[in-house]
């Protein structure tokens, strides 16, 4: 790449870093759908690995004159191929999918991250930060861009569009052969038009084929939903009685998401007689055991809940649905179907997350309904930044009661023990007991009842403990309808809430969760002693956890294995002055980046009310600080970073302890005012965060540059997986901390007389400065080319 100039090699490397994010973000949608929610952070495992193995390479062999364009060609190629295996193939493996999978992503992975690494390793000395900063702007521009594109592109076609992206950077550095980019960019563009190789045949639970082909399909950035015909027969309740119904039920279509978890659309023709059935459901109790004024639906879906408080009396609707195109699908695309149910008189849809929506609501609610609310799916934040966990919190579920009438309902419907969901009544109970004392409940038993209807339990929480007069209403409708209840001072209920035997029995975690440990779905813990049996009971759920410790442990050794590479690679790497201090340099940062952006990512969806905005929001006003803080740091050169560097770990820090207060302050703003607070708050701590790669690169010199490159990429593989774990048992602020203080580790590695730069090269070609800049004195030397870097002067 010799005679190409600089700008086309920056505009090359920001094109493919938008491509490594833009496939990352989909990659997690689409696994999502076709496998089970927790093996969506695969996607940033894979990502980093493809970034970090070809440092490995170039550390012994340095790149060859050409690699650069074969290596965008092959990612324009592997990209849409990978993609097309994964929509099509995947099921075929049964609990292998995943590797099949892997086979399937690794290569174009592989060739995004040798395309990355060529490009920055191109650099050489002040044009490092250069071109680290067009790196970062570019994944930056990703970030910005993945949403709006997933909102109006189906999103396995927008993922194997991303090959497009490594073509134009091909043309911006091709010094032959361009027609070659030509010809393959008309056969992606062709795939694309006909859209057949990227349209998705099966899901994680079926294939679409035959007689289960979709009504309606769309994809979002939330969610892929697909409505059906003829899924699930006529009637659906989700915990029955022993009583039937008294009626034949109307008509019904289903409205499924991600494969995985549905909802009825019910036939709605003003006739409310014929839905009287909806009211013998045990998720429909809290509708009949008070007045009606004001009703808060959390999850409204295909209206089956609006039609219930209805058909119960309820006067004014607020129906909250997180996704809008659920809410556009049932009431206009099949409006004429469901009655319009969304524009009833006194319904009014609330598009958003539910406790962003309630906290800013007027409250007043005689009943909130959350009635089996989960996706099992990953949003575009990525896998367990699920919308669903901060529903079920301690913070949330105060949030429900002050929200309420004095006499007021929280009515909240999850499985009971024993039908392969695991534990989440008996954690749904203490969680509500946790939330009654913190809000100065003195015996939160007399505020809580339980009913039940087969597998399902309702749980009823309220202000107010439960007297005489509403817990004989609820006998009297829980007689009719063949449903059993208990008593919150009832021995049943005092046997499923105490956790303590029922934790040292079965190694599970029952502790309440809060909004800095969201995992209700989750508990086992992953660094505690794993009950296989319990395990097994507990269902999906606790096999993410086990997933997520295998997956750790495998990370772990590779990382590991990486690191003392070098006692192996000796005879061809010659590890100079300051090796074993950068090799822990680079190692610390890889780290902490991701602990401090998983963890604040997390924390943010609850802030600006939706996963896929908190992506956007959070991952571009992360890299848009860290790609300018790369673009300055080498102007300010490692001995300014020397003596004042110190002050970057405290930023980090100092903005992890203002989230809190700073959320709780301004939680209630309007939507654009919380997406400026945001920024302001991510953007610094970003732009201190982008010093440590560049300043590393320019502080512990050339010879090794493509082996820190490596082991940086290896501590993002290994940190994407391990800080999940991590926030599992410490909580996403404790994970944050890890991160500002492996920062501070970081710095104190890049000081010192053994990390002074070994050794020194001319920039290449185009990437030369001016003598009078400030780092003129401090960097350039008269030494030799290092081996990895020689390609440059092709």
């Amino acid at each position: 790449m010799g005679d190409v100039p600089a700008i086309n090699k920056h505009g090359a490397i920001a094109l493919v870093a938008a491509a490594v994010i833009l496939l990352q973000v989909t990659l997690t949608r689409v696994l999502s759908v076709v496998l089970w929610y927790h093996w969506a952070f695969f996607s940033i495992s894979l990502a980093m690995l493809g970034m970090g193995v070809p440092g490995v390479l170039f550390a012994s062999r340095p790149p060859r004159r050409g690699l650069i364009e074969r290596s965008l060609l092959a990612s324009a190629v592997l990209v849409p191929v990978g993609v097309a295996a994964v929509v099509h193939g995947s099921r075929a493996f049964g609990e292998h999918a995943i590797l099949f999978c892997l086979l399937g992503l690794l290569p174009a992975a592989l060739a995004l991250g040798t395309s990355v690494c060529v490009l920055l390793l191109d650099a050489r000395g002040r044009a490092i930060g250069r071109r680290y900063a067009f790196d970062l702007l570019g994944a930056c521009l990703g970030a910005l861009l993945v949403v709006p594109l997933m909102s109006f592109v189906a999103t396995p076609l927008l993922c194997a569009g991303v090959g497009l992206l490594a073509l134009a950077a091909y043309a911006l550095v091709a010094e032959r052969r361009r027609w070659l980019g030509l010809v393959v960019a008309a056969m992606i563009l062709g795939a694309l038009v006909d859209g057949r190789p990227f349209k998705l045949s099966h899901t994680k639970e079926y294939e679409e084929r035959a007689h289960l082909v979709p009504l309606y399909e769309r994809w979002t950035p939330t969610a892929r939903i697909a409505v059906f015909d003829s899924f699930m027969p006529p009637g659906f309740r989700w915990g029955a009685g022993t009583n039937g119904a008294p009626q034949e039920p109307p008509e019904q279509l289903w409205l499924e998401q991600d494969g995985s978890a549905g909802t009825p659309i019910t036939k709605f023709d003003g006739d409310w007689s014929k839905l009287e059935y909806l009211l013998w459901d045990v998720t429909a109790i809290g509708y009949q055991i008070g007045d009606l004024g004001r009703v808060a639906i959390v999850g409204a879906g295909g209206g089956r809940d609006i039609l219930a408080a209805k058909l119960a009396g309820a006067e004014t609707v607020h129906a909250i649905e997180l996704n809008d195109a659920i809410v556009d699908a049932v009431n206009r695309r099949f409006g004429d179907f469901s009655g319009h149910v969304y524009s009833l008189p006194g319904v009014e849809a609330r598009v958003g997350e539910g406790r962003s929506v309630l906290t800013r609501s007027e409250g007043g609610y005689d009943l909130i309904q959350i009635s089996m609310i989960d996706s099992w799916s990953a949003t575009a934040a990525g896998a367990y930044a699920l919308s669903e966990n901060n529903l079920y919190t301690v913070e949330a579920y105060q949030l429900y009661l002050r929200r309420l009438a004095e006499d007021g309902i929280v009515a909240t419907s999850r499985w009971m023990p024993g039908g392969g969901f695991g534990l989440e009544v008996i954690r749904l109970l203490i969680l509500v007991r946790e939330a009654l004392v913190r809000q100065g409940v003195s015996a939160p038993l007399d505020h809580i009842v339980l009913v039940q209807g087969g597998k399902v339990g309702t749980v009823l929480a309220s202000p107010t403990p439960f007297d005489e007069a509403r817990l004989s209403r609820i006998a009297k409708v829980a007689d009719q309808r063949g449903l059993r209840w208990f008593a919150g001072t009832s021995p049943v209920l005092k046997r499923l809430l105490d956790s303590r035997t029922l934790e040292e029995k079965s190694g599970v975690v029952l502790t309440p969760p809060t909004d800095d440990r969201p995992f209700f779905f989750q508990a086992m813990s992953p660094f505690g002693d794993l009950d296989s049996a319990a395990a097994e009971r507990l269902g999906f759920n606790a096999g993410a956890v086990v997933v997520l410790r295998r997956l750790m442990l495998v990370m772990t050794i590779i990382t590991v294995v990486m690191f003392f590479a070098p006692f192996l690679l000796a005879r061809w790497m010659k590890p100079g002055p300051g090796f074993w201090r950068g090799s822990g340099y680079f190692t610390a940062i890889g780290l902490s980046f991701m602990f401090v952006e998983i963890a604040w990512l997390q924390r943010f969806v609850l802030y600006l009310g939706h996963p896929s905005l908190a992506t956007t929001v959070t991952l571009g006003a992360m890299l848009l600080g860290a790609g300018m803080g790369s673009a300055l740091s080498t102007r300010l050169g490692p001995r300014w970073w020397a003596r004042r560097g110190w002050a970057a770990p405290l930023v980090v820090a100092a903005f992890n302890a203002a989230f809190g207060p700073l959320f709780a302050a301004t939680l209630g703003w309007g939507f654009a005012a919380r997406v400026v607070v945001a920024i302001l708050a991510i953007a610094p701590a970003g732009f201190v965060m982008g010093f440590f790669f560049p300043i590393g690169m320019v502080r512990f010199g050339d010879r090794n540059k493509a082996w820190f490159w490596a082991l940086n990429g290896a501590a993002g593989v290994l940190a994407s997986v391990l800080s999940l774990a991590l926030s599992m048992e410490l909580g996403f602020r404790n994970v944050a901390w890890i991160g500002a203080g492996l920062y501070a580790l970081a710095w104190g590695l890049g000081l010192g007389r053994e990390a002074h730069r070994d050794e020194e090269a001319p920039p290449a070609s185009g990437d030369r400065g001016t003598a009078d800049e400030p780092l003129a004195d401090e960097l350039l030397h008269d030494h030799a080319p290092s081996p990895v870097s020689s390609f440059a002067a092709e």
